[in-house]
């Protein structure tokens, strides 16, 4: 299984176009495909009562008008809570949701599991990832998602028990990922790049079958070229439109 790149560079919109708009908002989403972006990447939580919602944080702090842990909350107190502002207010989108306009759209999702392995919080983790799971099969999107996390026990269960049905996202050196007890090596799709300037770690995944790719923090229209040229196949962005435009006069990317 492969995703479908598009041009050079494949254009996945960190947690929507979070640049110009609330991030890990429908709206966010939706303007990030207008903007041309071919994949959207977001975060995925479960809640009190176990119900998966898209926020990044582990708590609602940050990213709207409440307080409190995504964990202690209920699906209702969450979806009473703004993630825009008083002039764009904008409901927590639940994934089952997302999901089903992700399917509608066409588009490629990339899902970063945010629950994390410890032994007191294993049980849940593994709920979170077997609901998502769940909603990815009920929409027939296995081939246009990957999963990733920083936590390989996460990338691990879901390898151990489906094999290399999904795939999936590490962060290399691996060391930047926690839990590591199988090599990456075996199981990855693709890896996000760190240290974007240096050509071995480029060499080092590709050498193993693992695509690299690059994230949200390059950003200048030299060091996309020279990762392209290294061999990175996508770039995480929070302002898609801007990235395109960058690689389309690069060459990278015809315009639309």
């Amino acid at each position: 299984m492969a995703i479908k790149h598009v041009g050079k560079m494949t254009v996945a919109a960190h947690r929507g176009d979070c640049y110009n708009y609330h991030e890990n908002t429908m709206t966010a989403f939706e303007k990030a495909l207008q903007a041309g972006a071919d994949m959207i990447e977001t975060d995925v939580h479960l809640t009190k009562d176990n119900i998966l919602i898209i926020m990044h944080d582990d708590t609602v702090n940050r990213t709207t008008d409440g307080e409190g842990y995504i964990k202690d909350m209920t699906l209702s107190e969450i979806l009473k809570l703004n993630a825009g502002d008083e002039d764009y207010p904008e409901k927590v989108p639940v994934f089952d949701d997302f999901m089903k306009w992700a399917a509608e759209k066409n588009t490629m999702v990339n899902i970063e599991i945010k629950e994390y392995y410890s032994p007191e919080n294993e049980e849940r983790c593994k709920k979170c990832i077997e609901d998502i799971v769940s909603i990815v099969e009920k929409y027939n999107m296995a081939d246009r998602i990957l999963f990733n996390s920083f936590d390989a026990w996460v990338l691990e269960y879901v390898y151990k028990k489906y094999g290399k049905k999904y795939m999936l996202h590490g962060f290399y050196p691996y060391t930047k990922m926690k839990n590591v007890s199988l090599n990456p090596d075996e199981y990855l799709y693709c890896a996000c790049i760190f240290d974007t300037l240096n050509k071995e770690l480029y060499n080092y995944l590709k050498e193993r079958n693992i695509e690299p790719w690059i994230g949200a923090s390059v950003t200048q229209e030299s060091v996309l070229n020279i990762a392209v040229r290294y061999g990175a196949r996508l770039v995480t962005t929070n302002n898609p439109a801007n990235a395109l435009e960058k690689l389309q006069r690069l060459g990278l990317r015809e315009a639309e």
